[in-house]
């Protein structure tokens, strides 16, 4: 069974995708790290409503909570990046930074979902979703520099979709691993604990 209601989840970001596209945009000076933590706020909401299992209200804005920070922090591990990556030709520090922030944004949040709602959730799993959201960054980035109109909003976008998307097919591959086919995917089925 999966753990999240998936088609009512990837309606939901699109909803937001849309929402947040058409959203008018703070000064960028001021507003840049309120935008972050709301995308950070609308993936983990859109995680937490869609849940299959029940889950108590507190333990759902707290997941939020977090994750509106972790979107803050991996936009810092951007800006400083940035700089340390400055000296690397073109765009080429850009990339480096955009993508060591993407990947490392999707681990910690994946980690935070392995803590809150998928204990089971293998470390090849949050390779994967990591691995997606990097390329979704790079996707983010390249389609930015020749259409202007997308900003923040279009790279927080990409992530969403491609870290949700990973995140089924892992889902996906676990769910087959446990009705028996996981040796031939890779999966080991877990141990049960002794009491």
């Amino acid at each position: 069974m999966d753990h999240f209601l998936y088609p009512r989840h990837f309606l939901l970001l699109i909803c937001l995708s849309v929402l947040v596209a058409v959203a008018p945009r703070p000064h960028a000076s001021s507003g840049l790290n309120a935008s972050f933590a709301l995308y950070g706020a609308l993936h983990a909401s859109a995680l937490a409503l869609t849940l299959r299992a029940r889950r108590p209200i507190r333990q759902k804005c707290l997941f939020v909570a977090i994750a509106a920070g972790l979107s803050v922090i991996a936009l810092r591990v951007a800006m400083v990046g940035r700089h340390l990556f400055e000296t690397l030709p073109g765009n080429a520090g850009l990339y480096a930074a955009l993508g060591f922030s993407a990947v490392t944004g999707a681990l910690i949040y994946g980690i935070l979902v392995r803590l809150f709602w998928i204990s089971a959730m293998p470390s090849t799993s949050l390779a994967i979703i990591s691995l997606s959201c990097l390329l979704a960054t790079f996707a983010a980035l390249f389609t930015g520099t020749y259409f202007h109109v997308l900003g923040p909003w279009w790279l927080a976008v990409l992530w969403w979709h491609a870290y949700s998307g990973a995140l089924w097919y892992c889902d996906q591959r676990y769910k087959r691993a446990m009705q028996g086919g996981g040796a031939k995917h890779g999966i080991r089925a877990p141990r049960p604990t002794s009491s």
